[in-house]
């Protein structure tokens, strides 16, 4: 049995179906644009930028260590017995921005790592600083607590729980001349930064 559509319904169906079409082109003439997500706020860096800024500083822990070991090798022995230990790069080209001196990193012997930076406290106007490496060696768990909680005082150089070398082109030397403020980097300190610690090269 076969039906047949009436004429003035099919009609009405086209002209009801058009009048839709028509809406709808109308509605996204006028509809507003996509909204572009704001970007992050300054300070604040990309999950790719900070596991890039993360491996140069891990990179700089294993080129310092083995320089160290290899120029001192009891140092080795040190690290290993102490509580914790930091590796920093001091950068002169950074004396200009924002005061900050340098970074680099601290692990603690469970395993736990920071990332921090450094800002030189006994320069006077107009000092240059020449690029240097610096090791920390703690010998006390809660000096170690405290010193990447709370960052540290300007006279660290003066707590005789931890230890520090310098490393440069004429080799190493135990630094005691210097003053330092160490604060812990807001941007490379998120919950992954402590997730997969790589240990250090041997």
């Amino acid at each position: 049995m076969q039906t047949h559509c009436h004429p003035h319904r099919a009609r009405g169906r086209v002209f009801a179906i058009a009048g839709l079409l028509v809406a709808a082109l109308a509605g996204c003439a006028h509809s507003p644009p996509p909204i572009v997500q704001a970007a992050e706020p300054p300070g604040k860096l990309s999950e790719k930028a900070r596991q890039e800024q993360q491996q140069a500083i891990l990179k700089i822990r294993d080129q310092t260590l083995r320089q160290l070991y290899r120029l001192k090798p009891p140092t080795r022995t040190e690290i290993e017995q102490a509580a914790g230990y930091g590796v920093f790069e001091i950068n002169g080209l950074n004396a200009v921005l924002d005061e900050t001196h340098g970074r680099g990193v601290i692990v603690a012997k469970s395993g736990g790592i920071i990332y921090m930076q450094l800002a030189r406290t006994d320069l006077g106007p107009g000092v240059k600083v020449k690029p240097y490496r610096q090791v920390l060696i703690f010998g006390d768990a809660k000096k170690l607590g405290q010193f990447v909680a709370f960052g540290s005082p300007t006279d660290v150089s003066r707590d005789p729980s931890i230890k520090v070398y310098q490393l440069n082109e004429k080799g190493v030397s135990v630094q005691a001349d210097w003053g330092a403020r160490y604060f812990r980097n807001p941007d490379l300190n998120s919950a992954k930064a402590s997730a997969a610690i790589p240990p250090p090269a041997r």
